[in-house]
């Protein structure tokens, strides 16, 4: 299984990223932005990792969307290959319209992750750019997104994030009403007991429903605003105590690329 770790001018995750794919057993290479995308034919997945990809100019992952790369991207989307963004990534992601976001044409926009709008008893307490460790939901059955394959329903993670505009936002409540149905809400912010409160520290970015992360409705396609590769190792969680853990003790970060490996080991077959 080789993986092709994307890297555009501003990416900024793209190493610990690679460490992430290497670790749980996959090959992987990073892929930069101007290589020929016909190249792309011979890896099984794919990551776009967080970064600020041209500076997050116009919008964030606007530009990054229009390299010839991203095509190639749909194509191997489309045969089933495994897309996983992460933060940055998942910008990209919609703004290419390989998440619900760019309708097919480009003459509107149907959904968008707009800047960070952190309310708390119906006041707005904070805009913009955040950092912080969260709780994560899985809100979709095991088996059903390339991303959380071997993740079950209901199970929580801590996971960092660290963006200024992961506010998922749509043109009509028609579409959030679709997501759910067709299971794409695969991760949403929560507290450490799983109960998602819409409201600022828990919803940390405004984000409609909590939602923290989607798939494409065939599940091959997952778009995450957390970064699980700076939760890959204990080592790195704020909880970590060297008396206690063993030094590579995995983190909860880690069953993200465990769940594509095993994807493209049963889908692929």
């Amino acid at each position: 299984m080789k993986i092709a770790v994307m890297q555009f001018p501003g990416t900024n995750c793209e190493f610990e990223t690679l460490v992430a794919v290497k670790e749980v057993g996959m090959e992987g290479e990073i892929f930069r932005w101007n290589r020929p995308e016909g190249e792309l034919s011979c890896f099984d997945g794919f990551i776009i990792p967080g970064g600020f990809a041209y500076q997050d100019r116009l919008r964030a992952g606007a530009i990054a969307s229009k390299e010839p790369v991203l095509n190639t991207l749909k194509e191997e989307a489309a045969s089933g290959k495994p897309i996983l963004g992460i933060c940055n990534g998942f910008q990209i992601l919609v703004e290419a319209g390989l998440l619900p976001g760019l309708v097919p044409g480009g003459e509107r926009v149907e959904m968008a992750l707009a800047q960070n709008v952190m309310v708390s008893k119906g006041q707005i307490v904070r805009r913009g750019y955040y950092c912080d460790w969260v709780y994560l939901r899985h809100d979709a059955s095991s088996r059903r997104c390339s991303g959380s394959y071997l993740i079950e329903m209901g199970a929580l993670l801590k996971i960092p994030i660290a963006h200024g505009e992961g506010n998922l936002v749509t043109a009509s409540p028609g579409l959030i009403k679709k997501l759910n149905d067709q299971e794409q809400v695969v991760f949403r912010y929560c507290d450490r007991n799983g109960r998602v409160i819409d409201e600022f520290p828990v919803n940390v970015n405004g984000s409609t429903e909590s939602i923290a992360a989607i798939c494409n409705p065939q599940g091959n396609v997952l778009g995450m605003m957390p970064h699980p590769e700076r939760a890959f190792f204990a080592w790195q969680l704020p909880s970590f105590d060297p008396r206690k853990h063993r030094p590579n003790e995995p983190g909860p970060g880690r069953r993200i690329f465990e769940s594509m490996k095993r994807y493209i080991e049963v889908e692929s077959c």
